[in-house]
C-alpha cells in the first residue's frame, strides 16, 4: 500500500503551516509605501471636513464630527468622528475609520495616524489585497530607528471572501520585516473553526524559496517518509538550500544545494548539490524488486553545473562550461530522485571551453568517466572548429564544415563483467563438452552423468557466434581521430515557385593509434553530393467559413519537395570498433553530413527523398492560424547505408488544431511499398472537449514487427468530468494490449472548496514482475496560489 507525495520540480509548499505565504507578498508590497515619511501638515496643506468641526486654541485640538474626511497630502482619513492634535500632529479617528494611503487601505474602530512620521496605529484593524483578507485587534507600523517593521497583535489571515471561512491562520504577534522575514508567535492554523496545527514561534523569509519547507507521505519502499528542506541566502549571490530527509525503510539522508542567484533561470548553470543517503535497505529498488548486485549502504550524489565567463565577470563570448555529476552507484537516483533518473539515468561529466562567434564556435571538451559503472565514452580531449552555413563573399556560395580533434575512448563500465560473465560461463560449456561432460539430447544441453538439465533448447552454432561477438564487445576501442568536413551550397530560384540548393561536400577521417590487435591506424576519405529543392503552390478560399470548425477563410499552401544525398566512403566495417556510431530508432537518418552525429557510423549511400507538405490557414485573431497541417515522405535507396532495403516506410506527419478545445496529432510510419525490413509505427494523440463539463484526451502508440525494438500496443485515456458546482471526477489509464497488461489506473474525486480545491483517490500500477504498487491520492491547493499545494504521487523523490 502506498501513500505518497509528489514532490514537484520546486519543493511544494505544504498549505496546513505555509498557508500565510500568500499574506507576505501583499503585505511586503503594502508595507512599501508605510514607512515613507508623511509629509508635515503645513507642507502639503491639512483640510478638514466634516458635519460639524470644533477647534480649541488653548488645547490645540481640532474636532470633527459626522462624514469627517482628513486630507493630508495624498492621504485621506475618513470616520465618523475624529480629532487632530497640533502639539503632536497625531489625528484620532473612530467609529469606522479608514486611511487611504498610497492606494493602500485601513480600516478599524479606531486609527491613530502621525502625519509626521506616516506612523500608522490601529485597534481592531481590518485590510485586504486581492486575494486576501485580514484583521488584528491592534497594528503598529513604527519608523524612525525601529526601521520599517509592521507589528500586528492578535491577527487573523485568510483568502475565503466570507463571514465564516473555511480556512484561516491566527497569531498572537506578527512582525512583518519588508523585504526579508515574517515572524508569527504563538501561531494557529484552522480548517472551519477547529485548529489543526500551533507553533509556539515562526520565522520565515519572504523569498519564495527560502524557509522551511516540508513534504510528508509513505511510500512501500521508503515507508514513511518527512522530506524537510530549509532555505537560506548567503549574501546576496547564492540561493542556499538545506535537506534533511527521514524515511522510515531507509534511513537518514540530507544534503545541501546551492544555486547562484545570477544563473537563477537556468539550471544548467551555477549549481552545486551534495546529498548523501546512509540506506538501511540498497538492495530493493524503488518498484519493490530485490536486486542482485550488491550496493553499499553509503550512496551519495555530488552534481556541480556552472559556466565561468573569461575573463568575468561580465558574460563574454569565451566561457567554461563545467558539467560534474558523481553517483555512488547506477541506481541512486532511480532510488531516491526518480524523476531525474527518467530524464537523465547516466548523467554525463564534461568540462568545456568554448569561444563562440556569430561565424561558428571553437571548444575544447574533456568528457570523463567518474562513475564507472556506466558505460561511457570519453574525450581526452577534443577540439573542436564549427562554422555555420554563411555566404562567401558576394558569389552566391554558401560554405559550412567542422574540424575535430581528439583521443576517444569507451569504457563498459558494469557491461564489460556482465560480457565477462557471460564469456566464462560459455566458455566452460565449450570445455565441458570438450570433456564429454556435457551432451546434447534432443534440443537440449545436459550433465552425461546426472542426467541434469544444463541449457534449455542448447544451439551450439548461435553459442559459438554469441562467443564472437562478446569477445568483438570486449575489445579495446580507443583512438586518436582527426576528423574535417567541408561543403559548398549554392541556393537559388527558378522563377518564382522552384527552390533549388545543390550542394557538394568532401571529409577527410584520421584513426591512429587504435586499441586493437588487427590494425594500429586507418584513415578514409568521404565525398558527399546533394540537391534539396521544393515547389510552393498556394490558392484562397476566402468563402470558407465554419465556425463549428473554426474556419474562417481557407488559405492552402502545398509544398512538394525532393531531397538527394550520395555519399562514398572508405568504411570502417570489422577493422575496429568504432565509437561514436548509429543506435537503433524508428525515424530516418539526417541526409546532410555536417547533421550526421555518428561520424564513425558513416558509410557508403546514395539516397531520394521525396515528400509533399500541406499546410491549411485560417484567419484568427487578426492573424494566421495553422488549422491543419499534413507531411507525407519516403526514402527510396539506391545504395542503403544500413540494411539492404529498396525503399523506407511511408511517413506522414499530422497536425490538426481547429478550435481551443479540440486538438490532434499523428505520427506514422506504414509498410506500404512491402520492403523486407517493413514495420509499422503509429503513435497518436487526441484532446477533446465536447461540453463544459466533460473533456478527455487519447494517446495511442502502436509498433510492429521492428528489428531493433518490442512490440508496443498502448493506449492511454484521461478524463474530466464536472458533477456539478463544487464536485469533479477525474481518471486516468495506461493499458499495454500487447501483454495485456494494465499498467497504470488513477480515479480522482474533485472538490470546490472556495478559496480552496480538494481531491482525493487512488492509483495502482502493475510493474509487471514487480510488486504491483497501490497507493492513495490526495491533493489540496489554494486557487488563488496554485503553488501552494499538496498533491500526492507514488513517486514522492520525483524532484524537488
Amino acid at each position: 500500500m502506498t501513500f505518497c507525495t509528489n514532490s514537484p520540480t520546486k519543493r511544494e509548499v505544504s498549505p496546513p503551516i505555509f498557508v500565510w505565504l500568500m499574506i507576505l507578498f501583499g503585505l511586503c508590497f503594502q508595507s512599501t509605501i508605510y514607512g515613507q515619511d508623511a509629509p508635515a501638515a503645513d507642507d502639503s496643506g491639512f483640510q478638514i471636513n466634516s458635519d460639524n468641526t470644533t477647534f480649541d486654541q488653548a488645547l490645540g485640538i481640532a474636532r470633527a464630527k459626522g462624514n469627517v474626511e482628513i486630507k493630508i497630502g495624498g492621504t485621506v482619513i475618513q470616520a465618523g468622528e475624529a480629532e487632530f492634535h497640533q502639539t503632536t500632529g497625531k489625528v484620532y479617528a473612530r467609529d469606522n475609520a479608514r486611511v487611504f494611503k498610497d492606494g493602500a487601505l485601513f480600516t478599524g474602530e479606531e486609527i491613530i495616524y502621525d502625519t509626521n512620521t506616516g506612523e500608522v496605529v490601529s485597534n481592531e484593524f481590518r485590510s485586504s489585497f486581492d486575494p486576501v483578507f485580514y484583521e488584528a485587534e491592534n497594528i503598529k507600523v513604527p519608523t524612525g530607528d525601529e526601521g520599517q517593521m509592521i507589528e500586528l497583535h492578535d491577527a487573523t489571515l485568510t483568502s475565503h471572501d466570507n463571514a465564516d471561512p473555511n480556512f484561516r491562520v491566527k497569531a498572537k504577534t506578527i512582525r512583518i520585516y519588508p523585504g526579508e522575514r515574517v515572524v508569527f508567535k504563538n501561531l494557529k492554523v484552522y480548517a472551519g473553526n477547529a485548529p489543526v496545527l500551533w507553533l509556539p514561534y515562526l520565522s520565515q523569509p519572504l523569498d519564495d524559496e527560502l524557509g522551511y519547507y516540508f513534504v510528508p507521505g509513505f511510500n512501500s519502499t521508503w515507508g514513511a517518509f518527512l522530506l524537510n528542506q530549509y532555505g537560506f541566502m548567503i549574501q546576496d549571490h547564492t540561493l542556499a538550500k538545506a535537506h534533511l530527509d527521514l524515511r522510515s525503510e531507509r534511513g537518514l539522508a540530507g544534503g545541501i544545494e546551492f544555486e547562484s542567484v545570477r544563473h537563477h533561470d537556468n539550471k544548467n548553470f551555477g549549481n552545486l548539490n551534495l546529498y548523501y543517503a546512509n540506506d538501511q535497505d540498497p538492495q530493493t529498488a524503488f518498484n519493490g524488486r530485490v536486486r542482485n548486485d550488491p550496493v553499499d549502504s553509503d550512496r551519495y550524489r555530488v552534481n556541480f553545473q556552472h559556466r565561468v565567463y573569461l575573463p568575468g565577470p561580465e558574460e563574454s563570448t569565451l566561457y567554461l562550461d563545467i558539467d560534474i555529476n558523481k553517483l555512488s552507484d547506477q541506481y541512486f537516483y532511480q532510488d531516491f530522485f526518480p524523476q531525474e533518473f527518467r530524464t537523465d539515468p547516466q548523467p554525463d561529466n564534461l568540462i568545456n571551453l568554448v569561444k563562440s562567434h556569430p561565424r561558428g564556435t571553437i571548444s575544447l571538451l574533456a568528457r570523463a568517466q567518474l562513475n564507472d559503472f556506466f558505460q561511457t565514452d570519453t574525450r581526452l580531449p577534443e577540439l573542436a572548429v564549427d562554422v555555420t552555413n554563411a555566404p562567401l563573399f558576394d558569389s552566391g556560395l554558401f560554405y559550412t564544415g567542422y574540424t575535430t580533434v581528439g583521443i576517444l575512448d569507451e569504457d563498459l563500465g558494469y557491461n564489460e563483467e556482465n560480457l565477462i560473465a557471460q564469456r566464462d560461463a560459455n566458455q566452460e560449456i565449450i570445455r565441458q563438452m570438450q570433456l564429454g561432460n556435457y551432451v546434447i539430447r534432443g534440443a537440449d544441453l545436459v550433465d552425461k552423468t546426472t542426467g541434469k538439465l544444463i541449457k534449455e533448447s542448447y544451439d551450439q552454432l548461435g553459442n559459438e557466434s554469441l562467443m564472437s561477438t562478446i569477445e568483438r564487445e570486449l575489445q579495446a576501442r580507443g583512438y586518436g581521430r582527426f576528423d574535417t568536413y567541408h561543403e559548398i551550397s549554392y541556393p537559388g530560384q527558378v522563377g518564382n515557385f522552384l527552390n533549388i540548393v545543390p550542394k557538394a561536400g568532401v571529409g577527410y577521417t584520421s584513426y591512429t593509434n587504435i586499441d586493437s590487435p588487427d590494425i594500429d591506424s586507418f584513415d578514409r576519405t568521404t565525398l558527399h553530393a546533394g540537391i534539396d529543392s521544393s515547389l510552393k503552390f498556394s490558392k484562397l478560399y476566402p468563402e470558407v467559413e465554419n465556425a463549428a470548425l473554426g474556419l474562417h477563410g481557407l488559405r492552402h499552401i502545398v509544398q512538394p519537395y525532393l531531397n538527394y544525398s550520395w555519399v562514398s566512403t572508405d568504411e570502417i566495417g570489422n577493422n575496429f570498433t568504432p565509437i561514436d556510431r548509429l543506435s537503433p530508432t524508428t525515424r530516418l537518418r539526417p541526409l546532410d553530413i555536417p547533421r550526421y552525429t555518428a561520424v564513425d557510423g558513416i558509410n557508403d549511400w546514395n539516397i531520394v527523398r521525396y515528400g509533399i507538405g500541406n499546410r491549411f490557414l485560417t484567419k484568427r485573431d487578426g492573424g494566421a492560424h495553422n488549422w491543419l497541417s499534413i507531411n507525407s515522405y519516403f526514402e527510396s535507396y539506391l545504395d542503403d547505408p544500413e540494411f539492404n532495403r529498396d525503399v523506407s516506410n511511408l511517413f506522414t506527419d499530422v497536425t490538426w488544431n481547429p478550435l481551443p478545445w479540440m486538438s490532434a496529432q499523428i505520427n506514422s510510419q506504414l509498410p506500404v511499398f512491402n520492403d523486407p525490413m517493413e514495420f509499422t509505427e503509429v503513435q497518436s494523440n487526441l484532446y477533446f472537449m465536447p461540453t463544459d463539463w466533460f473533456r478527455f484526451n487519447v494517446g495511442y502508440y502502436y509498433l510492429q514487427d521492428h528489428p531493433f525494438f518490442l512490440d508496443s500496443n498502448l493506449v492511454s485515456i484521461g478524463t474530466y468530468t464536472r458533477l456539478g458546482e463544487q464536485w469533479g471526477f477525474s481518471t486516468s489509464h495506461r493499458f499495454e494490449a500487447e501483454d495485456n497488461t494494465l499498467e497504470i489506473q488513477q480515479y480522482q474525486l474533485h472538490r470546490d472548496l472556495a478559496s480552496w480545491t480538494a481531491g482525493i483517490g487512488a492509483i495502482i500500477r502493475d510493474n509487471r514482475g514487480g510488486k504491483e504498487e497501490f497507493g492513495i491520492l490526495m491533493s489540496l491547493t489554494l486557487k488563488a496560489f496554485p503553488r501552494l499545494s499538496v498533491p500526492l504521487d507514488l513517486e514522492p523523490g520525483s524532484g524537488r
